[in-house]
């Protein structure tokens, strides 16, 4: 083959590349509009899960790249498995919340959820079976709707509910949870190698990638957001509804339902707020110094008004920067899943040994 014959192959592949890549800008619209709902059905419930019978690799730009890769395996409800994981008995635990029990960063042999349970069948001799419910960025609302779909026919002993610093994060800024969107809650990361970036544009959905180049930064619009300490009436009022719901839910179902706290670092918590501008130096010092412990004792108010077990992680975990991701000072780490595992085992211990009596 000729330069000459080379270089109009090229060149005539570039023009072809032009052309549908300009198709796509100019049929991105219209499609947006044939998709369109119709009128009067514009609103919808953002709501996220993972993928039932999925095996999903984490990669290595997202934990120590000395170390294997990491999973996140999934059954037929999408619950998180632990490792090597294939039993198909019947389930007693489920742990419920967002991204701080679903532990993605956190290697599989770690994660709270499995790792719990598994201590406390050693130390039991029993054979507990625990499913992790958790998905990054579902509120409390969203976990709700977890369990009245997918949890409530299973009919697990015990469910774990661990929700709470996002739902005030996104109340804080939003009248109610139906109000706004809660996208902007996560951030979209780069990609993560240069392959990877050519496969997202040109392989399969090129269009949507086109697309992130012409809306606006979500977690723009969530930082223009107002928030004023005058809303916590408000904003608990709201988490307090949805914990009934709840707690009332499994209990109507024979469920017994345990609250937990969250963990977290308060001070680099403050500061992840305030680099991220989401906050500034006086709302984040609301938000972790009253808002959160106020938080923290109406979950608690709620477990003793229904006779309901607590796990206070914020208590019962002592500080400590390693337990947490410094970038955000709630994302358990390694080392902090495996003590909240301790502290969440013991608890438990001592729930089924006085269930026995």
């Amino acid at each position: 083959m000729t330069k000459k014959k080379l270089f109009r192959i090229i060149k005539l592949s570039l023009i072809n590349l032009f052309v549908i890549l300009l198709l796509l800008i100019l049929i991105d619209p219209i499609m947006g509009m044939i998709s369109a709902e119709k009128e009067g059905l514009s609103r919808n419930i953002n709501f996220k899960e993972n993928t039932p019978n999925s095996s999903l690799k984490i990669g290595n730009d997202e934990i120590d790249r000395n170390k294997k890769p990491n999973f996140k395996n999934t059954d037929q409800y999408g619950f998180i498995l632990g490792p090597n994981e294939t039993s198909t008995n019947e389930i007693d635990f489920i742990f419920l919340g967002s991204s701080t029990v679903e532990n993605e960063n956190v290697r599989e042999v770690n994660r709270y959820p499995f790792l719990s349970i598994k201590n406390l069948n050693q130390e039991l001799g029993t054979n507990y079976i625990s499913r992790n419910a958790g998905v990054g960025g579902n509120l409390l609302s969203a976990s709700n709707l977890i369990l009245t779909t997918k949890i409530i026919p299973i009919k697990p002993q015990y469910v774990v509910l661990s929700s709470s610093l996002i739902d005030m994060l996104y109340l804080s800024k939003n009248r109610s949870y139906w109000d706004g969107s809660k996208r902007y809650l996560i951030e979209e990361k780069a990609a993560n190698s240069l392959l990877k970036n050519i496969k997202d544009t040109f392989f399969p959905n090129l269009w949507l990638q086109i697309r992130k180049f012409r809306l606006n930064s979500n977690i723009s619009d969530f930082q223009k957001k107002d928030f004023s300490p005058e809303d916590q009436e408000r904003i608990l009022n709201q988490y307090r509804s949805q914990l009934e719901v709840f707690i009332n839910t499994c209990l109507i179902y024979s469920i017994t339902p345990i609250l937990s706290t969250d963990y977290y670092v308060p001070e680099l918590v403050k500061r992840n707020l305030i680099k991220k501008g989401i906050f500034n130096s006086h709302e984040a010092n609301y938000y972790v110094e009253t808002l959160i412990p106020e938080l923290n004792l109406l979950i608690n108010s709620k477990a003793e008004e229904y006779d309901l077990s607590i796990i206070k992680l914020h208590e019962r975990v002592e500080l400590n920067n390693n337990f947490v991701n410094k970038e955000d000072g709630i994302h358990l780490t390694d080392e902090g899943s495996q003590k909240v595992s301790e502290v969440i085992s013991n608890f438990l211990l001592r729930i089924i040994q006085h269930e026995e009596i």
